[in-house]
């Protein structure tokens, strides 16, 4: 009996525990959009529109539009002045209105619930108390408060994130701070130039110095460039090093949603080697890997020796194969990177067409109460 009982033990004893950790980020942006109608009690129109400008959204994707609908939205409320926001996206939002008279004081609107044949969020009053609120300027003050959801994104960690130190809002002031140096020329002693006919870069040698090895050895004091005090780069473009540089100063990169921003700020971290950066827009071009630019991403990731990305990109090619063969993209990676359609084509053959390596993550979806 004893020894029947002794393997078992000796492989209880060879037992560990494991611990893995993940935290997901909601990305949000708020804006503000305040409108000013005068002369309300003689709008006689089926509604009014406006359209926020919102700097950190795509308009030309994400356009919100901002409508007041002075008789109501159909004849059975025409009683009541409705105020509506609405995208013809995908975006999730968060949206509030504030209703109030030239003197600022406000008059309660309430949040329409009912069955809508109109998209987007509602919010209402009744016309006769709002006509009365008015008086005697006949003027309307609507601020709309919005919360848009930009992204979510889910990273693993090697730690607890519960055991995370709380963030310090001083690095943002700091960041600020020194993104505000950027924009003013005063005490800088350093000139960028790039590509045509643009504007200087005048930035700080020490922040330069100590944020990239290459701009240390660039300005190493028997350098050429030390002393004119400038570097010119005709291969980059202005607004590519505009952006890179206010990284190099603030640590943050807004820019980076856009595609064809983050693949140039790759390429110019790579260059100048920033490593943070590099992660960066990595990971904002792989959220944007599709049919028609894989496989010019997959270029870019070779030619940078990126290879998480270059992996994330043979594994999208090679489950969407159908549809990329049939691109222009692939027509340019065949003619120039041979070896690395020959790598595909292995891979395709050995598993049917399907990667043999694991699915990447997906990012998990938030879900609050947000407008679709």
């Amino acid at each position: 009996m004893m020894e029947d009982m002794l393997p078992l033990a000796c492989n209880s004893s060879m037992s560990r525990n494991t611990e893995s950790f993940a935290i997901t980020e909601v990305k949000t942006v708020k804006h503000t959009h305040t409108w000013i109608v005068k002369g309300f009690s003689q709008c006689d129109c089926r509604y009014l529109e406006t359209v926020p400008n919102i700097s950190d959204v795509d308009v030309n994707k994400h356009l919100f539009r901002v409508r007041l609908h002075p008789q109501g939205n159909k004849d059975s409320n025409k009683d009541f002045c409705f105020f509506q926001v609405f995208s013809q996206s995908n975006l999730k939002y968060k949206a509030k209105f504030t209703v109030s008279n030239r003197a600022g004081e406000e008059i309660p609107a309430t949040v329409y619930s009912g069955q809508q044949q109109l998209n987007g969020y509602f919010e209402y009053i009744r016309r006769e108390q709002l006509l009365n609120h008015i008086v005697p300027h006949d003027e309307i003050k609507l601020v709309l408060n919005l919360i848009i959801v930009q992204d979510t994104m889910t990273r693993s960690l090697s730690t607890d994130p519960s055991n995370l130190p709380p963030k310090d809002t001083s690095l943002d002031t700091l960041s600020k701070n020194f993104g505000d140096h950027l924009m003013d020329n005063k005490f800088t002693d350093f000139t960028i130039r790039c590509r045509g006919d643009c504007p200087p870069i005048r930035c700080h040698r020490f922040i330069l110095w100590s944020r990239s090895p290459v701009f240390k050895a660039t300005l190493a004091d028997h350098t050429d460039e030390y002393i004119r005090s400038e570097v010119v780069y005709d291969d980059i473009e202005y607004q590519d090093m505009k952006h890179f540089i206010h990284y190099i100063y603030t640590g943050k990169a807004p820019h980076l949603k856009t595609l064809n921003v983050a693949i140039e700020m790759l390429k110019l971290a790579d260059r100048f080697d920033v490593a943070d950066l590099k992660d960066l827009a990595e990971q904002s071009v792989r959220n944007c890997l599709s049919v028609e630019n894989v496989c010019e991403i997959l270029q870019v990731a070779e030619m940078h020796q990126t290879l998480n990305l270059k992996k994330e990109c043979m594994r999208y090619l090679i489950n969407n194969a159908p549809e990329v063969l049939g691109t222009s993209g692939w027509v340019s990676l065949s003619t120039r990177h041979a070896d690395i359609v020959t790598e595909i084509m292995k891979k395709m053959t050995a598993n049917n067409g399907v990667s043999d390596d694991h699915p990447p993550a997906k990012r998990a979806r938030y879900e609050p109460n947000y407008i679709d």
